[in-house]
């Protein structure tokens, strides 16, 4: 009798990781995927002013380097006066823009078949939609991976910075209560809270889509690095991402 019951124990184990597991990974995808509205929408356009100056920015660093970049004179900008970038600016969005660009640019264009498991799941996920479900993803064929324009990348890093925001809101949660389910309702709510929404969606090259998210990986970094003596090696990562 003893045996039987383990063994129940441990299949329940196991499906409420597994649940859990797949509330992670649609708090994800929703995240990403309601970030993708306006470029659905609208295209690969950046939206508002303040985006529209951080991407011509992003094209002049792209363009002259880092050098030229933080001595750069913008007599466009703060009509007549002008505006002395290198000491106005928060560089770090358009750096981590061009980062990403430079090693895209060395991907060669590659195309990914999708296994023939994940095809099986196509019948699973156009029953859930049939049912009421939303922001399920939709599985193709196959999927691209290759270079993207600074416009693109501009345009698409509030949605991938906002969806590493919600993973990294739920570690953080994990970290300070140790339930694994405050980490996952930490992970879903972050993945639709509007207030991180309107700051996020694509085409908002702003710094709170990169912001956000430095700021709580930083936190639940620090928590880890003051763990125990030692998750000292943490602090010097936490460090990095503070800068």
């Amino acid at each position: 009798m003893s045996t039987a019951l383990w063994a129940v124990r441990q299949l329940f184990k196991a499906l409420v990781i597994l649940v859990q597991v797949l509330l992670v990974l649609y708090g994800c995808y929703a995240a990403y995927e309601i970030r993708l509205y306006p470029i659905k929408e609208y295209g690969y356009i950046i939206h508002e002013f303040d985006p529209w100056f951080n991407y011509r920015a992003t094209e002049y660093l792209a363009e002259h380097g880092l050098q030229k970049f933080l001595h750069w004179y913008d007599y466009e900008s703060w009509y007549p006066l002008g505006r002395p970038i290198g000491t106005t600016i928060f560089p770090g969005m358009q750096m981590t823009a061009i980062a990403i660009w430079e090693a895209m640019k060395k991907l060669p264009q590659t195309t990914f078949q999708t296994p023939s498991f994940v095809l099986a799941l196509r019948p699973l996920v156009s029953f859930l939609e049939r049912a009421g479900w939303k922001y399920l993803p939709s599985i193709k064929d196959s999927y691209e991976l290759g270079p993207m324009s600074v416009n693109d990348i501009c345009c698409m890093m509030p949605p991938w910075f906002g969806t590493l925001a919600s993973i990294f809101t739920g570690l953080l949660a994990y970290e300070i209560s140790r339930s694994v389910n405050s980490g996952v309702m930490a992970t879903l709510i972050m993945a639709i809270i509007p207030a991180h929404l309107m700051r996020s969606v694509g085409g908002e090259f702003d710094n709170e889509a990169v912001a956000m998210t430095a700021i709580c990986m930083t936190f639940w970094l620090w928590l880890v690095s003051v763990r125990t003596p030692r998750c000292w090696t943490v602090g010097l990562i936490t460090g990095l991402s503070y800068l």
